[in-house]
């Protein structure tokens, strides 16, 4: 935007004290509001007690019976008295739910009635009190309008919710008295920042007007008038500083138009300085002139090859030293090129022996490659041969220890067998006991059977059920002393066959354990085959891996020498084309035949 700074600092100022007034008005706007707000919930807090109060007054518990809700015997349906009670002590809105729908409330619709028999919206007031059963305090929507509320659940002796009680106001009831107190300060900010903003504004125009004065200074100065004078320099502020710097420049310019004339005058000085050494320039360029085209010519022949030219007409004063100095580089490059060609000749002789050589040693390497390649391969077979029979060997190895573990196994078995046998045995000598001790009980058992017939008979009639008895008791000791005697029949029977089994036993254990020696001799045997056999395959393999490497190493000492053989031919033809190169240069007589003789 074109225009002077006292504008652009005037419109700042008035647009700092805009955004002043709007920052104070914000500020203020906001903690106003958060306190209306802090304190309406504090007053819900303080409702919901005497609503509590109030609706509790006819009993403490609340119970439903059908689609009536009862606080003791006292039915809330329809009793406007509680809620109108709580609205007069504490103003706002009360309203009782049993479950989700109003029962008895002040809450009126848009036509004015109450609004009895309304839902309770989804939302969080409702997910908070009916669906967890925990109070809510803060801000809610009932019919479309905003209010600060309370909501507690109504529980029943078992606990669960039956119902809510509700208090609330409307928000415009404490937001209206802000809203009004801010209207009043945002007046009383609009007045007082535009009396400060046209304060600043008139105090800004004049302290910068003396701006307007340094401008046209400057315009002045510009157009090439250096008599400019300015009323308010010296001061101390920045204005005084700004005039200041104008005085500079202004001194500046006229210090600056002194030195362009004696600056003109310089140059006319210098001119006539030039056209007097013209003559000796001209004089001095026919010289310079002669120089470089006698070098040129002698350079030319130089690079054709001719080592033997040489400048021997002398140059002006100033370039005779250039002359001595061209002669004496062509006579050092006339030496050096001579010792070159000599170098070149014997550098041919000896490549060619380098490269005969490295073509032979080629091919005695690549025979020694073949040979040693046939030797590895005859002996990758002979360990794979060897490695198979050590594998084969200790597999017999471990078949033999596994027949030899089960033959220890087996010896142990038998002996267990044996020690069973053996017990069987004294079993069979302990029941034998037994069987003579049944034998004799049953014996004295006759005897006093026998002896009970016998009183039985001399008592009589009396004694005749008693003499059935003891004939019965003969008749079983007689049974049980056969039946022993039999069992020890069998007994025996089986002490002698339990005899034979034990020696049996015994004589397949020794020879068990004789199989289990000669099966140890085996696997001494195969061991210290399988031994041997692990060496040699490992000597061989030791001895597979040498015989690798000396073929690797035979290999790269081929394709080493064969690469030799390669270079050296590279290097014979590089001999060669240098000796070719050599033969352009032009040096003397001697060097010449040692040229012709390398190419």
């Amino acid at each position: 935007m074109r225009a002077s700074i006292s504008t652009k600092v005037s419109l700042t100022i008035a647009l700092a004290f805009l955004v002043l007034t709007l920052a104070v008005l914000g500020i203020v706007a906001k903690s106003s509001l958060d306190f209306a707000r802090r304190q309406a919930t504090q007053n819900q807090e303080a409702s919901m007690r005497v609503a509590w109060d109030v609706i509790g007054e006819r009993g403490k518990a609340f119970r439903r019976e059908g689609d009536t809700l009862l606080v003791g015997d006292h039915a809330l349906n329809g009793d406007f008295d509680g809620v109108d009670r709580v609205k007069g002590l504490v103003g706002g809105t009360a309203t009782v739910f049993m479950g989700d729908k109003r029962i008895t409330t002040n809450v009126t619709k848009p036509d004015g009635s109450r609004a009895v028999g309304t839902a309770l919206a989804k939302g969080p007031v409702y997910d908070a009190v009916l669906g967890k059963g925990e109070p809510y305090r803060g801000e809610a929507k009932i019919l479309g309008r905003p209010f600060f509320v309370a909501y507690d659940p109504i529980k029943d002796a078992s606990g669960q919710v039956i119902g809510v009680l509700y208090v609330g106001v409307p928000q415009a009831d404490y937001f209206q008295p802000v809203y009004r107190q801010l209207g009043v300060l945002a007046l009383a900010c609009v007045l007082l920042g535009a009396a400060g903003a046209a304060a600043s504004v008139v105090m800004a125009r004049r302290q910068l007007s003396p701006l307007a004065t340094l401008r046209d200074a400057m315009g002045r100065l510009m157009g090439g008038d250096l008599r400019v004078e300015l009323p308010f320099a010296g001061r101390p502020d920045d204005i005084g500083l700004m005039a200041d710097a104008v005085h500079r420049f202004r001194d500046e310019a006229l210090e600056k138009d002194r030195l362009a004339g004696e600056a003109a005058a310089a140059r006319a000085s210098a001119e006539a300085e030039r056209e007097a050494a013209g003559a000796e320039g001209a004089r001095r360029a026919a010289d310079q002139a002669q120089v470089v085209r006698r070098l040129a010519d002698s350079l030319q022949r130089l690079s054709d090859g001719d080592l033997t030219v040489r400048l021997t007409e002398p140059f002006a004063h100033d370039y005779e030293g250039l002359r001595a100095d061209f002669n004496r580089a062509v006579e050092g490059l006339e030496g050096a090129m001579s010792a070159v060609v000599s170098a070149v000749a014997g550098l041919n002789a000896g490549a060619g022996g380098i490269a005969d050589a490295a073509d032979d040693l080629s091919r005695r390497s690549e025979a020694q490659a073949a040979s040693l390649e046939e030797t590895a391969a005859a002996l990758d077979e002979i360990t794979a041969t060897v490695r198979k029979t050590a594998t084969g060997a200790q597999e017999a190895y471990q078949a033999v220890s596994q027949a030899q573990n089960e033959a220890g196994r087996s010896r142990e078995v038998v002996a267990s067998a044996v020690e069973a046998i053996s017990g069987i045995e004294a079993s069979s000598r302990q029941v034998a006991q037994i069987i003579t001790v049944i034998d004799e009980i049953a014996f004295q058992t006759n005897l006093l059977a026998l002896n009970a017939g016998v009183e039985a008979a001399r008592a009589g009639e009396a004694g005749r059920g008693f003499a059935v008895v003891a004939q019965e008791v003969r008749a079983l000791a007689q049974r049980s002393a056969e039946a022993a005697k039999e069992i020890k029949t069998h007994i025996g029977d089986s002490e002698r066959q339990v005899e034979s089994g034990v020696s049996l036993v015994g004589a397949a254990g020794e020879t068990l354990q004789r199989i289990a020696g000669q099966v140890s001799a085996i696997s001494t045997v195969i061991t210290e085959i399988a031994a041997s056999a692990q060496e040699q395959a490992a000597g061989l393999s030791q001895v597979n891996t040498a015989v690798n490497s000396m073929d690797q190493g035979t290999q790269a000492t081929t394709a080493m020498a064969s690469r030799s053989a390669s270079s050296s031919q590279a290097l014979l033809d590089e001999v060669r084309g240098l000796a070719e190169l050599v033969q352009r240069f032009k040096v003397g007589g001697g060097a010449a035949s040692q040229t012709r003789r390398a190419a």
